[in-house]
């Protein structure tokens, strides 16, 4: 059941497309990316990006991390998100 409810939760994560092009950016980009860029190609306030990428980090696609002052995001397993993508 526990993968089910991992499934459904990833899903769910990759369900808006404000959340799909953060993955395709990051994806093109292949290293890990500070929200503030994100916030400036995405045309979003710091908040709702945010708000994006922790759900898709509970949902296990990203993981993030301080670099000083700074909040970088980073795609956890590329192989499998491209996966998924192309399907």
């Amino acid at each position: 059941m526990k993968n089910l409810e991992e499934k459904s939760r990833l899903y769910k994560a990759l369900g808006e497309p404000i959340r799909l092009k953060i993955i395709e950016y990051l994806m093109k980009k292949g290293e890990c990316t500070c929200i503030c860029e994100l916030t400036k190609l995405l045309k979003r306030d710091q908040s709702v990006i945010f708000r994006h990428i922790q759900l898709l980090e509970q949902a296990g696609v990203l993981n993030t991390n301080k670099k000083a002052k700074y909040l970088m995001c980073c795609i956890n397993d590329k192989e499998k998100i491209k996966r998924i993508l192309e399907d």
